[in-house]
């Protein structure tokens, strides 16, 4: 049955390219050329989001004949956020523009409804929720209309788009204030969830006879749980469930009896994202790692889990989304992705088993060049096992310069095994790269991350300095040559790294870090509101003597190697006053170190300009301190071959 797309897909895939000499930096981190693509109900349309110069833009093409049926340019520097059909003659667009001197929108994005049919695209109100499957006449909008001790309590609305200044039609009232919603696919509001400034989450579901019953409480469970979907015959939904001792699983929740099953769950992975059947309408797996994602259904012998199984066959080195799909799920846009392919994209028809090259996603990257990426597993010096991916480089002697990588966060964050950029920076310039998912890190359950919990400074660094020396052990690293760097959270354990083991790193380097444990009490946006101040008391803890002890700022004198830091002049999260002070202290301990400072840029870097002079920053630091084998000339590509 599913021979011709094999075929297909296979030869798309074999391609041979020579191999490419290191990429520029400009090459790697130049925004991608096709973003989006939406196909329509009937299978007619495509609706591609694709970046011209400096701004996104949309194209509605006809497929019979590659003809432009509609165009919308959000203007110079424009960015759309979301794209999706409401029927085959309208859609739903997500835009906003980066203005002045930003380089980021700073503002949400506003809702359009466009009509193929006309120039204009009209606004959408900005409560709005959904679509409803079947109905390209109606929205569902959510409305302030009841407050109770000063909050919102929400009521959905079924609005006509002709007449979005009607109030519409009331089809649910929030069971508490401050809610998000989930309504299944007949347009009937299933979910409703909140949280509480003290971090408490209640999920509460309507069932059939419209009455809304709480199916969560995190402060009686201790655990949270989130609405992944509903099922086509919306007789059920899907959960991620917490465990108070393990990765989360998979529940299925039947609407008429309660009945709660868990459909999937792993033994160390939490579930990394969801599977949807071939029509997008329902959950039907999910992939799990902890290292590449492998996926798993809960009805293997599905002609959807079937389907899905032979796309991944045919594209074995990568991972296989349905992008979007026809109403009766015959015409898919398919996306896939790997560690050295950030994203092609693919028009699939089952019915003729034919498929078709769209584009990739960064038609100037040459997978082929990329490094591979292999996840490792390993056990910290309490026992604890810990898992992570390295990275080698396309080219040198073994053992490797290493840069190891310390994700932000750093809760609810991990490191993966797709594409990224600063990876592939690294090892396609000589370095082997290590990023180890420490104590604290998410997509390993609950408790995983809790053991991270006031431990910034001690077992969570501790973690990744028993990652380094595994990768010594392991003949990966020369241990003679080894740095450091991370941004956020990884800025704050780069120079506790530094200050902490100063045999193990040969350099240091933070972006936008934490460098003074006590100030995050005082600076930056966390402490703003209690939600933020019960964050800190929970994962920092109030000991200030102690926070102070596991401070870089503090403990200057000990950082003997050389040290680079870089800042956003407006960075809300992490103010660059925590740069200024470090580098305040390291002057006065005698230690020089290397600051630049970026205008206009917040907790992350988006300017081109000062993203290339960051990253070449980066590398002469690097090679200064690490001595790389450089890159051997190679034969040259054809440009944009794939």
């Amino acid at each position: 049955m599913f021979a011709g797309i094999l075929a297909a897909l296979a030869l798309a895939a074999a391609v041979h390219v020579a191999p490419a000499a290191a990429p520029a930096v400009d090459v790697l981190f130049k925004r991608a050329e096709y973003e989006r693509v939406q196909i329509s109900p009937d299978g007619q349309l495509l609706a591609i989001a694709y970046r011209v110069d400096d701004g996104t833009k949309i194209t509605v093409l006809r497929r019979a004949d590659n003809q432009t049926v509609a165009q919308v340019d959000p203007g110079s520097r424009g960015e759309v956020a979301a794209l999706q059909w409401l029927g085959s003659t309208q859609l739903v667009i997500a835009a906003n523009r980066s203005v002045g001197p930003y380089w980021s929108p700073v503002v949400n994005p506003a809702l359009y409804l466009l009509k193929l049919d006309q120039a204009h695209p009209k606004i959408l109100p900005a409560n709005f929720i959904g679509t409803i499957d079947g109905d390209d006449q109606h929205v569902l909008v959510r409305t302030c209309d009841v407050f109770e001790k000063g909050d919102c309590v929400y009521r959905v609305r079924r609005v006509a788009i002709d007449s979005m200044k009607d109030d519409g039609e009331i089809i649910a009232q929030a069971p508490t204030a401050n809610t998000d919603f989930m309504a299944d696919h007949a347009g009937t509001v299933r979910f409703a969830w909140s949280w509480s400034d003290k971090a408490r989450a209640r999920l509460y579901v309507r069932r059939d006879d419209g009455k809304w019953t709480l199916l969560n409480d995190s402060d009686a469970s201790h655990v949270d749980a989130r609405p992944l979907g509903i099922s086509r015959d919306n007789r059920s939904a899907f959960l991620d469930t917490e465990r108070t001792d393990g990765p989360d699983v998979i529940e299925r929740y039947d609407f008429a009896t309660g009945q709660r099953t868990v459909l999937l769950q792993d033994a160390v992975s939490d579930p990394l994202g969801i599977i949807f059947s071939m029509d997008q309408l329902e959950p039907i797996g999910a992939w799990f790692g902890p290292g590449r994602p492998q996926a798993r259904y809960w009805n293997p012998d599905s002609e959807d889990a079937k389907w899905h199984r032979a796309l991944d066959k045919a594209l074995p080195d990568s991972t296989v989304k349905v992008a979007s799909a026809s109403a009766d799920g015959n015409v898919l846009v398919l996306h896939a992705a790997s560690d050295r392919d950030p994203g092609t994209f693919y028009l699939l028809d089952r019915a003729t088993h034919k498929m078709q090259l769209l584009f990739h996603s960064r038609s100037w990257l040459d997978a082929a060049s990329m490094a591979p990426t292999q996840p490792f597993a390993m056990h910290a010096r309490d026992g604890l096992p810990l898992h992570g991916f390295v990275t080698l480089p396309t080219h040198g002697t073994r053992p490797a310069p290493m840069v190891v990588m310390v994700h932000g966060g750093p809760y609810y964050i991990a490191d993966g095994w797709g594409f990224d950029e600063e990876t592939q920076l690294l090892a396609t310039h000589g370095y082997a790269v290590l990023r180890v998912n420490f104590r604290g890190s998410g997509n390993f359950g609950r408790a995983f991350m809790e053991r991270g919990y006031q431990q910034w400074g001690l077992a969570m660094q501790d973690d990744i300095a028993d990652a380094t020396r595994w990768a010594i052990d392991q003949g990966l690293a020369d241990p003679q040559r080894i740095c450091i760097y991370g941004a956020s959270y990884g800025g704050y354990a780069a120079l506790m790294g530094a200050a902490g083991e100063p045999a193990l790193y040969r350099c240091a380097i933070g972006l936008a870090g934490v460098y003074d444990l006590n100030r995050l009490y005082s600076w930056g946006d966390i402490h703003r509101d209690d939600y933020g101040m019960n964050y800190l008391d929970r994962v920092l803890g109030h000991d200030t003597a102690a926070l102070a002890a596991r401070s870089p700022v503090n403990l200057a004198d000990r950082i003997r190697i050389p040290v680079l830091l870089a800042h956003g002049a407006l960075d809300g999260r992490v103010p660059n006053k925590y740069a200024k002070e470090m580098r305040k202290s390291m002057k006065r301990a005698g230690r020089p170190m290397e600051y630049i400072e970026y205008p206009y840029e917040g907790h992350a870097l988006s300017n081109p300009e000062h993203l290339h002079d960051f990253y070449s920053r980066l590398l002469r630091f690097l090679d200064d301190n690490l001595q790389p084998v450089p890159a051997l000339p190679a034969p040259a590509a054809a440009a944009g071959s794939h």
